[in-house]
């Protein structure tokens, strides 16, 4: 499960940072052309914007593996038992794979009803189900790594058990 879980960490990673990449270099080449050149590339723009809501989204998953999410503490502050604390996550870890599940679901539907409608980008006539893509892929991102943790949670209080 180790490897199954470090491959996805680095597929994450590398999906993010190619198209932080891809991002950077296409402002960059946006900016030179209308400096020196007095062109612009007029699908750059948007483009990059497409890739900042798919990196935006992927970030939800990464912010996860890390624990950088915001979090109100003050019911975990209230108990000091670390059964409390363990308790509180798993209920919260429960909660928030329900929502990126619903939110997949919703996300799927929200696909569906673009692709019938051929929903198109304004400049790149690009499909805008590719853009809408982000949320149930990113969603269903974030609820594997919360069902990775969820199993990294019953193990190891399966072990202090025995």
């Amino acid at each position: 499960m180790r490897k199954l879980l470090a491959k996805f960490d680095k597929f994450e990673e590398v999906l993010l940072v190619s198209s932080l990449a891809l991002s950077v270099i296409l402002v960059f080449l946006q900016v030179i052309m209308r400096s020196f050149f007095n062109a612009s590339l007029t699908w750059s723009e948007e483009l990059s914007r497409y890739l900042f809501i798919w990196q935006t989204w992927l970030g939800v998953s990464i912010a996860y593996k890390y624990n950088e999410h915001i979090k109100v503490e003050l019911i975990y502050d209230l108990f000091k038992s670390k059964v409390a604390h363990k308790v509180i996550k798993l209920v919260v870890d429960l909660i928030w794979l329900a929502f990126n599940a619903y939110l997949v679901y919703l996300g799927v539907q929200l696909l569906g009803s673009m692709a019938s409608r051929n929903a198109l980008s304004s400049g790149m006539r690009l499909p805008l189900v590719y853009v809408y893509a982000a949320l149930p892929v990113s969603s269903f991102l974030v609820s594997i790594r919360i069902f990775f943790d969820l199993i990294d949670q019953f193990k190891s209080s399966e072990e202090k058990e025995v």
